[in-house]
């Protein structure tokens, strides 16, 4: 009997194989022959691949907002360090299991997508504003206990955690090695030392 395929394994597919190609060269064929369905089925679900590919976005941005707030806010222990946590768990799996091809979807998405297509961009934006959010907490409760300078803006120190670490992940797609990203860690921990 087969498996009843549901409209998240969808998504699922099309995010793994968007991730790894970008939205312009996923077809909705691929998505449907990965879940093994016929493509009719995901018009069942979607109305068109935009709307499928901001499905993607959501699902994916949903997931690493839940992975962000766990490890820098409702982890416990220093903020400083919950920082120093999630910036390596990124690093070693971009080192060892994306192997330095994937970076983050919203950024892949941003390149292709963002300035090309309104839909996107208003979501895209919307999603790193709350991924900024997170950071710039962090930060503050980091501020609280004096683990940084008390003069720091943490609005745009936030920002520029966000913004930076992008640039670091684009730059390491290109250069095929985590030192982009290594070399950002280093500079953001020696700027933040007391």
């Amino acid at each position: 009997m087969k498996r009843k395929i549901f409209r998240e394994d969808i998504i699922k597919a099309g995010r793994d194989l968007m991730f790894v190609n970008g939205y312009y060269a996923t077809g909705i064929k691929e998505i449907t022959s990965s879940v093994n369905i016929p493509k009719g089925s995901f018009y069942n679900h979607f109305s068109n691949k935009e709307e499928f590919g901001l499905e993607v976005l959501k699902d994916y941005s949903l997931s690493g907002l839940e992975y962000l707030k766990n490890v820098l806010i409702t982890s416990g222990g220093s903020p400083l360090k919950r920082l120093d946590v999630f910036y390596s768990g990124i690093i070693e799996y971009q080192n060892n299991i994306a192997k330095c091809k994937l970076g983050c979807i919203m950024g892949n998405f941003s390149l292709e997508l963002g300035d090309v297509n309104e839909a996107f961009r208003e979501v895209l934006d919307e999603e790193f504003n709350e991924y900024e959010a997170i950071f710039t907490e962090c930060l503050k409760e980091a501020q609280e206990k004096e683990e940084i300078r008390k003069d720091l803006d943490v609005d745009l120190l936030g920002a520029f955690l966000l913004n930076s670490w992008h640039g670091a992940l684009l730059r390491m797609k290109s250069t095929g090695t985590t030192k982009p990203l290594e070399d950002f860690k280093t500079f953001v921990f020696q700027q933040l030392s007391n």
